[in-house]
């Protein structure tokens, strides 16, 4: 073999690994690359303008500058392979390759023997090759990449070793470059696997970090597929949690209507129909496995095809119905304060004056001259009592409406009220049912709690007009104390539920639209919470007071 046709193969290797280095830097931006890519473009410089001009030692330049070049590729190839395995190339192992140079160079300069000048470069340029040989051993990664890789390495470095001696033999440079060839484009080909290699393993990391990230998340994370056949490709676990399905449970359209809410589905359909264009989908409620509402809160984004197309809808639904009671409890606070406001006016502007009309009433009902008129007189005076006690619930509402709290006992108060609820019971032969458990003494306005007891079982005995049992229990629930009043009517419908408690909102023909709110008041100024359940077996209400503390 020529000389010249060891150089050419040894550069046609180096252009290969060129190219290669070039399009996967391209393509990954990772600067490890960059470092391979340079590494090799000086590589292949350094053969192309250099090697010749070396061999023959026909400029002292070019000579020192195919050192310079020979010490820059080894670095570079070096710091490139470091960076991939987490580390970074050491700044003595930097310092000293400068040294090396400067002594090869100053050698050449005063005109040593090339075999002598050489040996620093040479052996500096070797023991590089065999340690990156070493590091690239270690690197934790599977495949064939990392073995062909490390003994590439360090055969090269045993062969920078002996090219200084075999160099003598005029034969063996053809053969030395192809060799040399050969490694280069071994390690080049190693690095290769060992990146895609590293690349597949941090991949599947990710995947497995994405996965645990996805599974144990609150929310739903989800994938649907729209076109055919379109449903769900992946939904997360955490549906099992907000409405007790598993996600191979739901998986087509007609299963999803199912669990929609009958009044969000014209909405859910048309935003099925048209993803990119609907802008109402934002809040929606579902039905859990046990037919209770969820409210949902959708995040997603249209995945679309080259064309434009949408294919797929990604993202989550988080479980904010807590977030929804909430903001119903605020909004339905601030309309009580509103009230409350308005009572407080309403007491001073109309109350004495009525107080007035009543006293002259009852005192012309008793004239004489009069009595032919006591009937209307009579009427006058319920009417006016009927509008003092509208007044009367107004107050009960208003926001300053100072409070007398003290501690007493829930269950006194509730037996107290017993033979008042029983009159109100017997005309509809209802049931009166008390169970009043060991609870603690309340710190308790004991006349609001009355009015809340009242109102509470008032409106379960109109719930049953043909009869029924009417439950009034008190007990202590983890740190609460409950008081319950049940009914077995046919419970609350849905509209109705959602507008409990809005002052004047009514069902009854003679109501105020105020009892309700009155109850909500009287709970918020106990700092109790509200709890109702409701079905065709009835409803249940229940006021939950914390633990006795001073007030």
């Amino acid at each position: 073999m020529s000389l010249d046709n060891g150089i050419m193969t040894n550069m046609i290797a180096t252009l290969l690994m060129v190219l290669t280095y070039t399009y996967l830097y391209i393509q990954y931006r990772h600067s490890y690359l960059a470092k391979w890519m340079a590494a090799w473009i000086l590589h292949e410089v350094r053969i192309v303008f250099l090697e010749k001009s070396f061999i023959e030692q026909s400029s002292v330049f070019l000579t020192i500058l195919y050192i310079i070049l020979s010490f820059a590729y080894c670095l570079l190839m070096m710091a490139g392979t470091m960076e991939l395995v987490g580390r970074r190339l050491s700044k003595i192992w930097i310092a000293t390759g400068l040294l090396f140079l400067v002594i090869t160079t100053a050698g050449m300069i005063i005109h040593l023997p090339a075999y002598i000048y050489g040996i620093p470069g040479v052996f500096y340029i070797g023991t590089t090759y065999i340690r990156t040989g070493f590091i690239v051993r270690n690197i934790n990664v599977g495949g064939m990449g990392r073995w062909l890789t490390t003994w590439a390495f360090i055969l090269l470095g045993f062969h920078t070793f002996d090219m200084p001696v075999l160099a003598q033999i005029g034969w063996f440079i053809p053969w030395g470059y192809l060799i040399d060839g050969i490694l280069r484009s071994v390690v080049a080909i190693g690095t290769v696997f060992i990146y895609f290699e590293k690349v597949k393993n941090e991949l599947a990391q990710k995947e497995k970090y994405y996965r645990l990230l996805a599974e144990n998340a609150t929310d739903i994370i989800y994938r649907y597929k729209l076109t055919k056949p379109a449903g769900f490709e992946y939904i997360s676990p955490a549906i099992k949690q907000v409405i007790g399905y598993e996600p191979g449970d739901i998986k087509t359209i007609r299963e999803i209507m199912r669990i929609i809410h009958p009044d969000d589905r014209d909405i859910f359909k048309k935003f099925l129909k048209n993803p990119v264009m609907c802008e109402d989908f934002a809040i929606f409620r579902v039905l859990n496995k046990s037919g209770e509402i969820v409210w949902a809160e959708p995040k997603y984004s249209i995945v679309s095809d080259p064309n434009g197309k949408p294919i797929a809808i990604e993202g989550s639904v988080r479980d904010i119905t807590k977030r929804v009671l909430l903001e119903q409890d605020v909004s339905r606070l601030d309309r009580l304060n509103i009230v409350g406001q308005m009572a407080a006016n309403l007491a001073h502007e109309v109350r004495n004056p009525l107080t007035t009309v009543r006293g002259y009433l009852q005192l012309f009902g008793n004239k004489r001259e009069f009595q032919h008129y006591k009937e209307q007189f009579c009427l006058l005076l319920d009417e006016l009592d009927r509008t003092n006690h509208i007044i009367t619930e107004y107050l009960s509402l208003s926001k300053n409406k100072s409070v007398e709290m003290k501690k007493c006992s829930l269950n006194e108060i509730v037996y107290s009220l017993h033979p008042l609820v029983q009159a109100d019971a017997t005309p509809s032969k209802i049931e009166i049912e008390l169970k009043l458990g060991d609870i603690p003494n309340l710190y308790l306005d004991g006349k609001e709690i009355k009015q809340l007891v009242l109102n509470l079982t008032r409106n379960a005995i109109e719930a049953m007009p043909a009869g029924g049992r009417l439950g009034i229990q008190t007990v202590v629930s983890g740190d609460e104390i409950v008081l319950t009043v049940a009914d077995q009517g046919t419970g609350i419908p849905q509209h109705v539920l959602d507008n409990l408690g809005k002052p004047f909102f009514t069902t009854k023909t003679n109501g105020t639209g105020l009892g309700m709110a009155i109850c909500y008041r009287i709970a918020h100024r106990h700092n109790a919470k509200v709890d109702i359940d409701t079905g065709p077996a009835g409803t249940t209400i229940n006021i939950r007071f914390r633990t006795p503390n001073p007030p």
